[in-house]
């Protein structure tokens, strides 16, 4: 009787222990290194950015995505550092990003940050997604949004304080891979979950047009920023007038999109893609 009792404490302990653990592996960090001294009195709008920095390695050997390459180009954090600064945006979405390029670009801005890898081990483990911002920001999760075969990605979900008001900022990068729409519908389940505004920024690897666009559009009251303005046919990879694949998305109920665009033709080649931002009013 008494070894059973024993066995039974040390499951449950297991148990609780595998649940932390777990609870932990989902949360990310999130690092406020700017000084709440120069934290702006936002009134009623923000500047949102996303940016694929491809790794730091601009245009460098386009077309290849082999990690050794990605690992020993020649980084372009100068580039990546001015197409940002350029646009003096309030939150950035970062994807194919490092934790140490994130620490280097977020103190080279002296924004905040939050930051998670796409797998906690193997493919994956070195690169992820991150939030940048000049807002505080409280807390984060790494939320597993799946992929093709073992290429599993997550996205990172970053809340930050608006004068006193919490929102969601999320980064996001989908499998290319992933044609069909699981991973939108994941994305979405999360902002469902949600008692508080959302933003989508990211690359979705995905043109406007598709089935995926058409559920973000049609099952939500998530808005394409651009779209919304008459800019769908800008593009964000391939150059200016390639495919729009990177998106900052808002709810209609919470955001108002007052412009969109892309940074200036000098940044262009800071990676594959363009760096675009839409500036949004909080209703």
């Amino acid at each position: 009787m008494f070894t059973r009792l024993v066995q039974s404490k040390l499951s449950i302990r297991f148990i609780i222990f595998g649940i932390l653990i777990s609870l932990i592996a989902s949360c990310s960090n999130v690092k406020n290194i700017r000084p709440e001294a120069i934290t702006p009195n936002f009134q009623s709008t923000l500047t949102v950015m996303t940016f694929n920095i491809r790794h730091g390695c601009g245009r460098e050997k386009s077309g290849d995505t082999s990690s050794q390459f990605f690992r020993g180009c020649n980084k372009k954090y100068d580039d990546i550092i001015a197409a940002i600064r350029s646009a003096d945006p309030d939150v950035v979405g970062l994807q194919e990003v490092s934790n140490s390029q994130v620490r280097l670009i977020a103190n080279a801005l002296n924004m905040n940050y939050a930051y998670s890898n796409h797998n906690s081990s193997g493919y994956g483990g070195w690169w992820g997604n991150a939030v940048l911002s000049k807002l505080k920001l409280v807390e984060s999760k790494r939320i597993a949004i799946g992929g093709s075969g073992s290429r599993n990605r997550s996205m990172v979900s970053a809340i930050g304080l608006v004068n006193g008001r919490s929102i969601a900022f999320m980064s996001i990068h989908t499998d290319h891979r992933l044609n069909d729409n699981r991973s939108i519908k994941k994305i979405l389940k999360h902002v469902d979950s949600l008692t508080l505004p959302a933003i989508l920024i990211g690359d979705f690897n995905m043109s406007p047009h598709t089935l995926r666009g058409y559920i973000v559009a049609e099952e939500t009251d998530l808005i394409d920023s651009a779209g919304s303005l008459g800019y769908g046919g800008m593009g964000t990879w391939g150059g200016p007038y390639g495919r729009r694949i990177d998106y900052v998305f808002v709810q209609s109920k919470h955001f108002k999109v007052l412009d969109a665009s892309l940074v200036a033709t000098e940044h262009h080649r800071a990676s594959d893609h363009i760096a675009y931002y839409t500036t949004i009013e909080l209703k």
